[in-house]
């Protein structure tokens, strides 16, 4: 297993949690260790079949 398949599904865990406590998308992305909002988009929606602006307003 490479190093990115261990580390990303902790990234996302950390940014969904970042998330549900209110933080913006692209706040979470930094704070959880992706390179930009993008990416970060690209992958949470293909983990969790949503998007993470979707997901955080669901959560609120």
């Amino acid at each position: 297993m490479a190093p990115s398949d261990y580390q990303r599904p902790l990234r996302l865990r950390r940014a969904r949690r970042l998330l549900t406590s209110g933080l913006s998308p692209t706040d979470a992305a930094a704070a959880s260790g992706f390179s930009d909002q993008a990416h970060f988009t690209r992958w949470f929606k293909r983990t969790y079949g949503i998007t993470p602006g979707t997901y955080k307003r669901s959560a609120q």
